[in-house]
């Protein structure tokens, strides 16, 4: 990693990836909203230049790192931060809003200690991500059969899912799903994935460095 700390500089700094890993393409746009405890020390840890290296997509060991805020200026990235009360969570939470030319995401989630991350919402949605695993995000109208229909693709895979948490907006609508696997998922079988009936995005991601 590189430092000054693993809570608030490597730890931000995978969350930062998170969200560009999500978004999927180079950002324009990313506005951080730091929890107080965090913008009370995000620059003299570190956080600031941690969460854009991450955000621009640099690993979390990049040598690069202290300097990504000059790079993100030099790609043209707009970037903020801000100061939001985040609730009752952990004192080193940051939400995260990235945009890029045709897509968008949203990030919230806590660096908890040693480079360790858990993120908590994912687009408005409710989940438990920790990136630890190869994952798939799966975004769709909340229907019977569906979880059957996509686990049943990756059990065709022969691959294991170690975890499945869903969550919804509301019944019969926007619905999300998080599958962490044992192994990656194939270009094929996401593809079956993105096919199936009232699914509207599928996103797999690896483990985030």
């Amino acid at each position: 990693m590189v430092g000054p700390s693993s809570s608030h500089t490597a730890g931000t700094a995978r969350l930062g990836r998170v969200a560009r890993e999500i978004l999927d393409e180079d950002p324009v746009t990313v506005r951080f909203y730091l929890h107080p405890p965090l913008a009370a020390t995000y620059r003299g840890h570190g956080s600031d230049f941690a969460l854009v290296g991450g955000a621009i997509g640099l690993n979390v060991d990049d040598p690069r790192i202290p300097e990504a805020i000059r790079i993100a200026e030099q790609m043209g990235v707009n970037i903020e931060f801000h100061e939001e009360d985040l609730g009752e969570v952990h004192p080193n939470t940051v939400r995260i809003e990235i945009e890029g030319k045709k897509r968008k995401a949203e990030v919230v989630g806590s660096s908890i200690g040693g480079g360790v991350i858990e993120v908590f919402k994912i687009n408005g949605f409710q989940t438990r991500f920790k990136g630890d695993s190869p994952t798939l995000l799966l975004f769709y109208r909340d229907r019977p059969g569906m979880i059957s229909e996509v686990t049943r693709i990756i059990a065709e895979e022969r691959i294991n899912i170690a975890s499945l948490y869903c969550s919804r907006k509301q019944r019969g609508k926007d619905a999300f799903m998080q599958i962490d696997v044992d192994s990656p998922i194939s270009d094929a079988a996401l593809g079956r994935i993105c096919a199936l009936a009232d699914v509207s995005e599928a996103r797999y991601l690896d483990r985030i460095p």
